[in-house]
Formats: structure tokens, C-alpha cells, sequence
């Protein structure tokens, strides 16, 4: 009978199935290891949603622009909008231009939204007077909030084909921006990710100052 016909040994069996523990040093390698990752994470996170805020801040503004030489270019009134009714944040925004045989505003660009979690503030936020370009310029920060205005709202059907209210301002023909119930030379909207503490001021944002006079924009940055 060859060595191959007899059973192995339990004690070489018993060798065989039993696991080694990890060592101390191991477990603190793999906890170093699960950390940079985790901080990498966030980094990344972070990164992400600046992009995001630059991104919606930039088509936005570019928007507006655009709408803009569209209304001294055609000698129309042309409207941005933003929905304010719709359950969550406030992200989406179209342009209406004035109809003359129709008599009335039409929707001449399709629905468009903020990247990212980036939202439309719904109401003038406290912590633009303590941002570092208020402190140097405290003129920035004056101004008619757009979305805090209820007089500038009109109601038409959404994407679902529900109707929806729309905060807007107007340009002119001449490329000056109006708005009903807006008094003072700024017209403000401020950008923001949605996914910081509503209770702190968040660390980054933007916000779009219009001259009601030129029809320029300016946007601030902290």
C-alpha cells in the first residue's frame, strides 16, 4: 500500500483549515487605508459640487445674456423665468418672448435646469452681508431679491403639462431688465448646492447681480 492509500494525519488537517488572525500592525494598515479613501472621497465630494456651481452658474448667466441680445435683436420683450411652486429646490428656468400678433408671452426655449444638486435660493439669504465681497463693496449685496417677489409671478404649463408659477424679469427691446414690484438698481439670485446645512452658511454659492439700467450681469463669488 502506497502513502497515497492512507488518510492524512488530523493534525495536518486541523493545520490546514485553521485561519491566522490579523496582526495589530495589519488591522492599522488597513484602517490607514480605509481613511485615505474615505478622505479622498470627500475631497472628490467637494470638487464635484464646486464644479457643479461653477457649471450651473456659468449656463445660466450665459442664458440670461443670450436672452437678452434676443430681445434687442428682434425689438421684443423676452422673459426669464424660474419655477417657484414645484415641490423641492428651485433648479429649472426657460425664457418667454412677447407675441405681437398673439398679444401675449410664448415659450421660445425648452425647460432647462441647474446641474448637479445646485439650487435657486427661494428667498434672500442672510449670509451674503457677511461674504468678503460685501465687506468691500457693501452695494453688491443691495438690491430687489427676485424670488422674494411675489408681484413678478405668472402661471403657465410645465414640462408634465401642469401648470406652474414663474418667477421672472424682462429685457426691454432697448436690453434694460425689468420686473414688477423691483424698486432699487439690482436685481439678485443666488445659486447654491443643495446638500449643505440650511441652518450654516455654506462655504460656497453664487450670486447674479442685474443692473436694471444696462442689463448687465455681475456674478459674485465668496
Amino acid at each position: 500500500m502506497s502513502s497515497r492509500d492512507f488518510p492524512p494525519h488530523p493534525r495536518a488537517c486541523s493545520a490546514h483549515v485553521q485561519g491566522r488572525g490579523f496582526t495589530l500592525i495589519e488591522m492599522m494598515v488597513v484602517l490607514g487605508i480605509i481613511g485615505a479613501m474615505l478622505g479622498l472621497s470627500t475631497l472628490a465630494l467637494g470638487v464635484l459640487t464646486s464644479t457643479s456651481l461653477s457649471s450651473s452658474t456659468r449656463n445660466f448667466a450665459d442664458f440670461v445674456n443670450s436672452c437678452r441680445s434676443e430681445a434687442i435683436a428682434k425689438h421684443t420683450a423676452v422673459r426669464v423665468g424660474i419655477v417657484v411652486n414645484k415641490e423641492g429646490d428651485i433648479r429649472r428656468y426657460s425664457s418667454w418672448a412677447w407675441n405681437r400678433k398673439g398679444r401675449k408671452f410664448e415659450q421660445v426655449s425648452a425647460w432647462d435646469s441647474l446641474a448637479g444638486d445646485v439650487k435657486f435660493e427661494r428667498s434672500s439669504p442672510k449670509y451674503l452681508r457677511g461674504a468678503p465681497y460685501a465687506t468691500r463693496d457693501a452695494s453688491s449685496v443691495r438690491g430687489d431679491y427676485l424670488l422674494g417677489n411675489r408681484q413678478n409671478i405668472f402661471t403657465v404649463n410645465d414640462w408634465d403639462d401642469k401648470e406652474v408659477d414663474i418667477a421672472y424679469f424682462q429685457f426691454t427691446p432697448s436690453g434694460r431688465v425689468e420686473a414688477p414690484g423691483a424698486d432699487l438698481r439690482n436685481l439678485i439670485l443666488v445659486l447654491r448646492p443643495s446638500n449643505q446645512a440650511k441652518e450654516k452658511a455654506p462655504s460656497n454659492w453664487s450670486q447674479i447681480n442685474l443692473d436694471t439700467l444696462t442689463g448687465r450681469y455681475r456674478v459674485y463669488r465668496p
